[in-house]
């Protein structure tokens, strides 16, 4: 016969036992149940990298050269147009004196109005001598560089000083880009860049000269950037991106802009990366220069390889476990 002692101890184990296994039953249906979310994954790469500043800005005229006429007169002739180029010197069109023209003009009214063979041998010789008596005057082009407009054509009247012609001079077509005031000391004469233009185009630049400060509240400075070879006709006014290169090349890990989400309140970066086990961490970043829709991993030091979520991230809570789609 079992002592009733002992039969009260086995029946209290038999009870803790049943307890134990259905807690740890519980636990790993709950595992079981955890959502996995669907996300896309790229990796960070190492790659050799230049520091560049990005700034925007628009393409617009460093100097003009206006072609004038002199004195009142008419417009015998004018050969270039807009777009075409002309050497400093080169004779471009013919002018006319008003007082000669004027002349011209009344004694062909004259011919036209004699009645008798008398008037009409007078102006016949008033015609002649005022033809031979037409004062004409060379139209001089004052700089080598490209026609941007003609504001008169052959047969009109100009007044003295009259706009003819208007020349941008080779050289004179900038990029004036609006850099960033705690970047614009790392960018000397000289330094290359890239202008890549709305609706298409990259033009190949290099640092003119920055523009003096006019005003200290501003938050940006003025750069002009020259174009390597000759500025494309129809740039002016158009607006671009320029990327400029400063410092010199070395090895960064890079992680693609994909990944990173800004607080729009507070300016943190932060990226998911996936930890092991499929788990998906938010990690607050710092990030460098950036290149072709990555930017320099600076902090923290992570190695090249490490899995980060590109796609799915917003909303996704941190320690979630997610699975990589295609």
């Amino acid at each position: 016969m079992i002592p009733r002692a002992w039969t009260h101890s086995g029946a209290a184990c038999a009870i803790l036992v049943l307890l134990a296994g259905c807690g740890r039953d519980r636990s790993n249906e709950a595992e079981s149940t955890a959502p996995i979310v669907p996300v896309r994954i790229d990796r960070l790469e190492e790659r050799s990298l230049r520091a560049t500043v990005t700034a925007q800005g628009q393409w617009r005229l460093s100097d003009s050269v206006t072609v004038s006429a002199p004195f009142k007169a008419f417009v015998e002739t004018l050969q270039p147009r807009a777009g075409d180029h002309v050497e400093r010197g080169a004779v471009i069109g013919t002018l006319v004196t008003y007082e000669s023209r004027a002349a011209l003009r009344g004694a062909e009214i004259l011919v036209r109005q004699a009645r008798s063979p008398a008037e009409q041998n007078e102006a016949e010789r008033a015609l002649r001598l005022a033809t031979r008596d037409l004062i004409r005057v060379p139209i001089v082009a004052g700089a080598t560089g490209t026609v941007l407009r003609r504001s008169a054509e052959p047969g009109s009247e100009v007044a003295e000083a009259g706009e003819l012609l208007t020349l941008a001079p080779d050289g004179s077509v900038v990029f004036e880009a609006h850099v960033p005031r705690t970047e614009a000391a790392e960018i000397p004469p000289g330094t290359g860049a890239e202008v890549s233009m709305e609706g298409g185009g990259k033009v190949a630049t290099r640092v003119q000269r920055r523009l003096p400060q006019t005003n200290e509240a501003d938050q940006t400075a003025l750069f002009w950037l020259a174009p390597v070879v000759k500025a494309p006709f129809g740039v002016l006014g158009r607006f671009g991106n320029a990327v400029i290169e400063i410092g010199t090349e070395h090895r960064a890990v890079l992680v693609p802009d994909s990944a990173l989400v800004e607080d729009d309140l507070t300016g943190e970066i932060r990226m998911a990366r996936v930890a092991p086990g499929d788990v998906a961490v938010w990690t607050t970043v710092r990030i460098g220069p950036g290149a072709e829709g990555r930017h320099e991993l600076l902090s923290p030091l992570l190695p090249p390889g490490t899995p980060v979520v590109v796609r799915g991230q917003r909303g996704l809570p941190d320690s979630t476990r997610v699975k990589a789609e295609p």
